[in-house]
This record gives C-alpha cells, structure tokens and sequence, in this order.
C-alpha cells in the first residue's frame, strides 16, 4: 500500500516489493502455488482497478498494431525472429517468448513464431518453482507445438 500511494505502478511494485529475509527463506512460504507478484497486482487491482496510472495505458494500441510497429523498428519480421532466437540461445528466455508474442500477434500461424515461443515456455518452466505457472507454461508450449 505504501508504494501505490507513493505511485508505483504494478510493474514497478513487483520489482520493489519482496518478503523480508525472515520469511522468504522458510520452506512452507515458498512460492509452489501461488506467487508474491501475482499478490501484489491482485492488491492493485483490488484498490485501483485495471489502470496502472500510466496514461499511454489509457487506450493503448491493439496487439497487432504494436506488434506491426516493434517488427518495422527491428528491421522486419525476418529480424524480430532472429533476435527472439538469439535471446532463446542466450537463456533469455522471457524476451524470447514476448518477442514471439509481437510475431504471433502479426500472423497467429507463424510456426517460426510458434516454436520459439514453445521452447522459450519450456525453458522457463523448467526454472520455475511455482507450479501453476510451471503448468501453465507446459500446457501453452504443448498446445502452440501441436496446432
């Protein structure tokens, strides 16, 4: 509540909030179901509703739109690709999948688009602690392979 009050966004709150060191090393505070950031936007959004207090928010452009616009300033979806394969490579793998997301919202069949985005899940699943989202990772790489 302190950092909505001083105007941090939901972005900016899951970057700053953290359990302190005397909770967040016990066993049974682990995050295996649910997650501290999805807490955090849960309470914004319970106070303050959908609007981050961003006003390029306030009526942002549709996927696509800003998908077409990312693929031009990386120089064409030819590029946007590369640069979603080169973050998969480097293990960065959340880029990857976002940029896949720019890729997939331009044409929903890119396979290209597809694949990098079901390898880029995989990995961050098998990072991840939290079981729903590790799941929930899985089930979408799982269904983008199989489509």
């Amino acid at each position: 509540m302190e950092g909505i009050n001083q105007g941090l966004t939901p972005d900016e709150l899951v970057e700053s909030v953290q359990l302190p060191e005397s909770l967040a090393g016990k066993d049974y505070l682990q995050p295996f179901y649910g997650h501290p950031q999805w807490g955090i936007r849960s309470v914004f959004n319970g106070y303050l509703g959908w609007f981050d207090g961003n006003a390029s928010n306030l009526f942002p452009l549709p996927p696509k739109a800003e998908a077409m616009r990312v693929a031009k300033l990386a120089g064409g979806t030819d590029k946007l690709l590369a640069a979603a394969k080169t973050a998969l490579a480097e293990d960065d793998d959340q880029w990857a999948a976002q940029l896949a997301d720019h890729l997939l919202a331009i044409n929903k069949d890119d396979s290209d688009a597809k694949q990098t985005k079901a390898d880029a899940l995989t990995k961050l699943a098998r990072k991840m602690v939290n079981a729903t989202a590790r799941n929930y990772y899985l089930t979408v790489a799982r269904e983008l392979r199989e489509e």
